[in-house]
């Protein structure tokens, strides 16, 4: 998993052509990076600000993550932005920008620039990608642990509305037979001055074709599908829901719902939850699979009233979606668009629904029904349910 850190720096740099996302104009730019905010085994993650320099002739415009408007003119610097940089001579590379080029969504971390530089190491001559995105001050896992050490769960209002921005995320991602491949609460940007959420790093995203087998050793551990778990090499973006039930847990329980200790003893950890898989969940997944099956039920009760016991400060309709998300089959697992129309979210419809943001007496409006027709049209027969009495 990454680290995040918040080390500061100071790296001032010129790129001679930097590309801008919106128009694909290419332009010499100014580079200072000042903070570290993220390292892991695919890289490091800056926070830095950029300006075109001054015998540019670039006036276009573009929005930042705040709600002001910046101009792209001279000498003046733009951000803050979050800049992922991870080597050149990767798959992994090429495909995180082929799919941040291509999608648009106010839930997904949005890319503003690109560019290429090699390391200032003088004794690596690597070539890195520069991915220049939207920065938001805080991600879901600093949430959870912020409340967590004030002895507090997230606000319900807020898990309410950070799952429904989640859920739509997926909605649109799955639309294009995209799957994130690694949902997890770091993964997961939020402004809590906002209650606005945006999922980025999509390092091991993946558009997934019909048929076409993927590796099954995806996913961080704790958020991964039992179906990946077993081996499964054909699987659907309903990989990324299993992920949501376990972030929507986390937020509930205050820490991870199932932890286990190595890749193999996962799945005995979700049987603690939903009881022993049945046959077919390894025939219909990984027929060759010959691990342990974990068969024998640990716990006497049904298993509505086992997600009752583990979830016992949590309100019944939270249990109920649980229990429609946290499921083996990735068939029964419930859709993004089943997600969002679950009675879990009918608060967020009424007009007097109203989130304070945290450390403030002031409450606040949420735009959360704003869908595009494209959104419209992925969910089909679920529009009329979802959009009635708002």
């Amino acid at each position: 998993m990454p680290q995040h850190l918040s080390s500061t720096t100071s790296n001032e740099y010129t790129i001679s052509s930097v590309v801008n996302n919106q128009t694909s104009t290419a332009n010499e730019m100014t580079v200072v990076e000042y903070k570290r905010i993220g390292e892991g085994a695919f890289g490091t993650v800056v926070e830095a600000k950029l300006k075109y320099t001054s015998h540019n002739n670039n006036t276009s415009t573009i929005t930042t993550t705040t709600t002001t408007t910046t101009t792209d003119s001279e000498n003046q610097w733009l951000g803050p932005f979050a800049i992922k940089r991870v080597p050149v001579q990767t798959e992994y590379k090429s495909r995180e920008l082929e799919i941040l080029r291509e999608v648009n969504h106010p839930n997904i971390v949005s890319l503003r620039f690109y560019f290429e530089k090699e390391s200032s190491n003088p004794k690596d001559k690597t070539i890195y990608q520069n991915l220049v995105m939207e920065c938001l001050p805080s991600n879901l896992q600093n949430e959870i642990k912020y409340y967590k050490q004030s002895k507090y769960t997230i606000p319900y209002p807020h898990m309410k509305a950070y799952t429904f921005q989640l859920a739509r995320a997926m909605l649109y991602l799955h639309g294009f037979g995209i799957s994130h491949r690694d949902i997890k609460p770091s993964n997961i940007l939020v402004d809590p001055a906002t209650v606005t959420l945006k999922i980025c790093d999509f390092g091991s995203a993946k558009k997934l074709e019909p048929n076409q087998e993927s590796v099954s050793y995806i996913c961080s551990r704790y958020y991964r599908a039992p179906e990946l778990i077993i081996g499964c090499t054909r699987y659907t973006p309903k990989i990324d829901i299993w992920g949501l039930g376990c972030v929507v847990a986390e937020m509930f329980l205050g820490k991870p719902l199932f932890q286990g200790q190595e890749p193999e003893l996962q799945l005995k950890e979700i049987t603690k939850l939903l009881g022993p898989p049945g046959n077919s969940f390894f025939f219909n997944n990984n027929e060759n699979y010959r691990g342990n099956m974990y068969s024998t039920k640990t716990f006497t009760c049904k298993i509505d009233q086992r997600f009752k016991q583990v979830f016992s400060n949590s309100p019944p309709d939270a249990i109920d979606l649980l229990l429609k998300i946290l499921v083996y089959s990735p068939e029964q697992r419930a859709s993004p668009r089943e997600v969002l129309v679950h009675p879990f979210f009918h608060e967020l419809k009424s007009k007097d629904f109203y989130v304070y943001p945290r450390g403030s007496n002031k409450p606040i409006k949420l735009d959360l029904f704003n869908f595009s027709p494209l959104e419209l049209k992925l969910l089909g027969p679920y529009k009329d349910e979802l959009l009635s009495s708002i």
